[in-house]
């Protein structure tokens, strides 16, 4: 089990500023849930995520934690922050390979449900899990209190992109994706001309017999 003051930091972001719902996951569970790093993205291909530069100074804190304290056999490119989120029964289907899950916080129960493998059984993750949960169901039993939890894991098609970093640049933290200082992504539409969309009229009646 990590000491409390491995996430003092991080407890103390959190607090400050809660992570956002993410409406994308609200099916899975109920809670605040966001990703940090590389996430897929529905249409196009995978890029770091909006909140790595809208808050890069908890995603700092998130890779010096990871850095730390994750082994150097799960090379991540990902970071789920969880805040009282309670997961319901469920595979990681975008990862790949192993995963680091840890939890901290003022909360009681709380315990990682696995339901099959080695690991089966419940596990209170204030002492780190590790397991490759895109093959394995798990979820996340009641509780109370404020729980928190880290996933630090591979993405998948994560492959090819610039290495993150956040730096102090006069005074304020920025995020860094290679050289690249990020203020937000270019959507991928902006700067095309809108075409008008062409109506057609019918007024032919059909009799269905």
């Amino acid at each position: 089990m990590l000491g409390s003051d491995a996430y003092g930091d991080i407890l103390l972001e959190l607090v400050r500023q809660p992570i956002p719902i993410n409406n994308y996951r609200n099916k899975a569970g109920s809670g605040r849930s966001q990703t940090f790093g590389v996430v897929n993205r529905r249409c196009l291909a995978p890029d770091y995520s909006r909140l790595c530069w809208q808050r890069p100074y908890l995603y700092k804190l998130l890779l010096d934690f990871g850095k730390k304290h994750v082994p150097a056999d799960i090379p991540f490119t990902s970071i789920t922050v969880n805040q009282n989120y309670r997961a319901d029964k469920h595979r990681d289907k975008g990862n790949v390979g192993r995963s680091y899950l840890v939890s901290f916080g003022p909360y009681t129960g709380g315990e990682l449900q696995i339901f099959e493998g080695d690991l089966s059984g419940c596990h209170n993750v204030r002492t780190p899990v590790i397991a490759d949960f895109s093959k394995i169901y798990h979820a996340v039993l009641p509780f109370t209190g404020d729980r928190y939890s880290l996933v630090y894991y591979v993405a998948k098609n994560s492959d090819g992109l610039p290495a993150p970093s956040v730096e102090q640049i006069e005074g304020k933290w920025v995020f860094k994706r290679g050289a690249e200082v990020v203020a937000g992504l270019p959507h991928p539409l902006r700067g095309r001309k809108k075409v008008p969309m062409t109506i057609v009229k019918c007024d032919a009646v059909v009799e269905f017999v």
